[in-house]
């Protein structure tokens, strides 16, 4: 019997987590498998774990952690990857980029591949930020070979593979990292197209220095050792 686990990160979504959670609740029972919802609120200053803590007393499919220190995207994802206790796991962003309901078209793929990458083809996202990750993706092709158009996107992935690949990183470049490895240990790596959504209240800029610069830290030391 195939087992499914909605992995989702989390921090300051007040705003969208509850909407989140309740519409994989809604697709995992659409798709008629059992399934368990894992989020991982990481420090978040707003309203975000107090919504969580009351919709765990309600929705018996949820589970959740609370971080009392922020530890950033890359730490709180390959935490969530390696919690995630079912045979198949789907991550999705707590800020409502992705609707849940997108699994439905990674989900008929599952017996083609071991991860099935979501591909934003048309990224609802200010300039700065479609800059920045036309040049990563770009980056990601020249020095690792991994031909991907949208490393950092939802992914339904194989739980085994987390058996096989050891994650070392610790940054946002930890998606790379796995599909990198995943890709070099010869599991099946696929992308499929997908909706995506504006980031509620995003604004002009790009992405935070505090992210990039551990992102291009992690990519060098991984260059530089594989």
């Amino acid at each position: 019997m195939e087992l499914l686990t909605f992995i989702i990160p989390a921090y300051n979504d007040g705003s969208t987590i509850e909407i989140v959670v309740k519409k994989a609740v809604n697709v995992g029972a659409r798709l008629c498998i059992p399934f368990d919802i894992l989020v991982i609120d990481d420090a978040s200053t707003d309203e975000t774990p107090k919504i969580l803590s009351r919709l765990a007393k309600r929705i018996k499919e949820l589970r959740v952690v609370i971080h009392t220190k922020n530890a950033g995207y890359g730490r709180t994802i390959k935490e969530l990857y390696q919690k995630a206790g079912s045979h198949w796991l789907f991550s999705i962003p707590g800020d409502y980029q992705i609707e849940p309901w997108e699994l439905t078209k990674l989900w008929s793929h599952r017996n083609n591949a071991d991860i099935i990458i979501g591909w934003r083809q048309v990224r609802r996202e200010n300039p700065a930020r479609l800059g920045q990750s036309r040049i990563y993706n770009t980056l990601l092709r020249i020095l690792f070979g991994l031909a991907i158009h949208d490393a950092n996107s939802v992914r339904l992935m194989k739980t085994s593979v987390m058996k096989s690949v050891d994650l070392t990183t610790s940054s946002a470049f930890v998606d790379a990292e796995l599909t990198i490895k995943a890709n070099r240990a010869g599991f099946r790596v696929i992308e499929i197209p997908i909706a995506h959504r504006a980031r509620a209240g995003s604004g002009a800029s790009g992405g935070k220095l505090s992210t990039i610069l551990p992102t291009i830290q992690d990519m060098i030391v991984f260059l530089l050792h594989t």
